[in-house]
């Protein structure tokens, strides 16, 4: 995990990862040294191919504030999924912009579970951005690297210890 911050914006944080019920979860909190406003998410998920070439698995920019305002319904599903699990995490969270300055916003254990993924995701390390602007400008920046397991294999061998024939 790396991550950056812009001191325009972000007066402090402090992100660890730490092992939490078989997974890695993030601790952290943060401050705002001003009042956030118009903030965007840019989330983004690439891997590598078996031949090397990098694939982009996708790449959306979001609006924050309407989603925390519940007007937004035009989301990916993982990356929806992965945004109502910030903001059912981060109890300070405003349910309307702007993040207030001197507001500590804090993460505790904080993972996601694997039934956000798609079944037909296959078996892939992957890397994932998570990053938040205001104004054009970055003043968070996440990057993860991360696996995920397929389903497909495991729910097809449910069934069929369901049916035997």
């Amino acid at each position: 995990m790396k991550y950056e911050i812009n001191p325009k914006y972000v007066k402090s944080i402090d992100l660890k990862l730490i092992p939490y019920r078989q997974h890695n979860a993030i601790n952290g909190s943060a401050f705002f040294g001003r009042d956030v406003h118009d903030i965007r998410v840019v989330h983004w998920v690439t891997s590598t191919r078996s031949d090397g070439r990098i694939w982009k698995v996708y790449n959306v920019t979001l609006n924050f504030c309407d989603i925390l305002e519940n007007k937004y319904n035009k989301l990916i599903v993982v990356t929806e999924a992965v945004v109502r699990r910030i903001i059912e995490a981060i109890p300070q969270l405003p349910q309307h912009c702007p993040f207030k300055k001197d507001t500590e916003y804090s993460l505790t254990n904080f993972y996601l579970e694997e039934e956000i993924m798609p079944v037909f995701v296959p078996n892939m390390k992957f890397e994932t951005a998570f990053n938040m602007m205001s104004n054009k400008e970055y003043f968070f920046k996440l990057l993860l690297t991360a696996r995920v397991e397929s389903k497909i294999g495991q729910r097809n061998v449910k069934q069929s210890s369901k049916n035997p024939k």
